[in-house]
């Protein structure tokens, strides 16, 4: 697997410019469905993290990062959700997940696991910030706990959207 940091800005803005709109809209969608157990689907199927590890995956780090930079801010402006201390809070997640999956991804056979273990780093590395910077009401052990045990059906997703872009996308192919 390749991934580069050398990037064609053109070829890069163009691709964020039909990724981005991906990414706003799967949570807004995902958001629709009604709570369970009081809980947004959004916390337990992860949505805002799918097109990141896609863009990393299928384009190229610059395209994962804007992605993961400007999604959340503007889902916030168009949908009012989530607050602004979460939104603060996912987008420093999304970033660190790129970076970590990124990470992960030049390693062997970590690669087929980057995603969870892009989620897990960044959750555990957002809820020490927590105690630093309190940005929402619940400490940070308990938000840490929570997040992990809504997040169960979620990491398994994209655990499965790593494996499939691995396999399938055409910039993953092996070379004969």
């Amino acid at each position: 697997m390749q991934l580069s940091l050398n990037s064609n800005y053109s070829s890069t803005l163009k691709t964020t410019a039909w990724v981005l709109p991906i990414a706003i809209a799967l949570p807004i969608v995902v958001h629709l469905a009604p709570p369970f157990n009081g809980i947004p689907m959004g916390a337990y199927l992860l949505p805002m993290f799918y097109m990141p590890i896609v863009a990393l995956i299928a384009y190229r780090l610059p395209v994962a990062l804007i992605v993961a930079v400007l999604a959340p801010p503007i889902n916030f402006l168009i949908s009012g959700n989530p607050n602004w201390g979460l939104m603060g809070i996912l987008t420093f997640e999304l970033v660190l997940f790129t970076f970590l999956a990124y990470v992960f991804l030049l390693q062997g056979i970590i690669k087929w696991i980057a995603a969870p273990l892009a989620y897990l780093g960044a959750k555990t590395i957002s809820s020490a910030v927590l105690i630093f910077i309190p940005l929402i009401e619940a400490s940070p052990v308990q938000f840490f706990s929570t997040s992990l045990s809504n997040a169960f059906v979620g990491i398994g997703i994209l655990f499965v959207i790593n494996v499939l872009c691995l396999k399938y996308l055409p910039n993953q192919r092996k070379e004969p």
